[in-house]
């Protein structure tokens, strides 16, 4: 399933991201990397970004990256 599958307050685990080159590059800066657990926090008020919890820190991800994340619960 994808990240942006996730309701308010769920948490699961990432398994893949689907991407390669400078986005993999950014989300591995800020933590999102295989086997790391996350959780949705909450949307922006137009939707997106939208706000998760990741190693202790608060990040925002556009939908459009966020739909590259694989998780599984």
């Amino acid at each position: 399933m994808k990240l942006t599958e996730l309701k308010k307050g769920e948490e699961a685990k990432i398994v893949k991201i689907n991407k390669s080159g400078e986005l993999k590059k950014r989300l591995s800066d800020i933590g999102v990397t295989s086997g790391e657990s996350i959780s949705f926090k909450r949307n922006a008020p137009l939707g997106d970004p939208q706000q998760y919890f990741i190693k202790g820190n608060n990040i925002a991800l556009r939908k459009i990256d966020a739909e590259n994340i694989i998780i599984e619960k």
